[in-house]
């Protein structure tokens, strides 16, 4: 596994993962663009036993819960504050094609539960692997984010994180999404969130602030162009 922090840069980037998924036979994200995570995940959790717990905070439209289920893990959950009626419908799908391939009954192949994902109810040192796509960017408290985080994750656990990013900081006080502020984290912030995840014992070893360098501004939305930042964590 990977610690560290990576920068989206081009569409070269986004193009590759869209082939490194189609090659082992993983869905894209609905957003071609975040398929750029999934990749990235993939290689996070690549070589984890497929028993391990796994969980998604912020898991709507499943992006991050189906690629943990087609890369073979069976504990898989999904938390977020709701799920639309198409999230449950593609649950279902997903149930269904299981059974056909094997022919017999199976438990479902994730569950979804609404829960906050600030205090999620799970285990204490339960969880081999966290997932969390572009969600911390919404006015969610880094402090206890991560303290929740370290709490249901095993010593060695790892999580991942993605954001929006760029550099220099764009103005963005008047930018909302769901109906709550919306951030889009610079240089500085990024290293912020970094040490304040070390202070739960979540630790980032292997980056520079080279890698936090900005290429192209893949996204484009109110006013504002930017791209992605990852991180990759582990719980010391």
């Amino acid at each position: 596994m990977s610690t560290g922090v990576s920068v989206l840069q081009n569409w070269n980037e986004v193009g590759a993962a869209i082939d490194f998924l189609n090659e082992r036979g993983y869905r894209r994200h609905h957003n071609p663009v975040k398929s750029w995570d999934l990749r990235l995940i993939s290689g996070m959790v690549e070589d984890l036993d497929r028993s391990e717990q796994v969980v998604d905070l912020g898991a709507a439209v499943l992006g991050g819960v189906r690629l943990l289920h087609e890369m073979g893990f069976q504990r898989i959950m999904g938390c977020d504050f709701g799920f639309s009626v198409f999230d449950r419908l593609l649950q279902t799908r997903d149930w269904l094609g299981d059974m056909k391939r094997v022919g017999r009954p199976t438990r479902l192949p994730y569950k979804l539960w609404k829960r906050d994902l600030l205090e999620t109810g799970l285990p204490s040192a339960s969880v081999g692997a966290v997932i969390c796509l572009s969600v911390v960017e919404h006015d969610v408290d880094l402090n206890r984010f991560f303290g929740e985080v370290a709490r249901m994750l095993r010593p060695g656990g790892r999580l991942y994180v993605s954001t929006d990013y760029w550099d220099p900081k764009l103005d963005v006080r008047e930018r909302r999404m769901f109906g709550m502020p919306s951030n889009i984290f610079c240089r500085d912030e990024i290293e912020s969130m970094i040490a304040t995840a070390a202070k739960s014992g979540l630790l980032a070893d292997e980056w520079t602030p080279a890698d936090l360098r900005c290429g192209d501004a893949l996204v484009h939305d109110g006013g504002h162009s930017y791209t992605f930042a990852a991180m990759r964590f582990r719980k010391g």
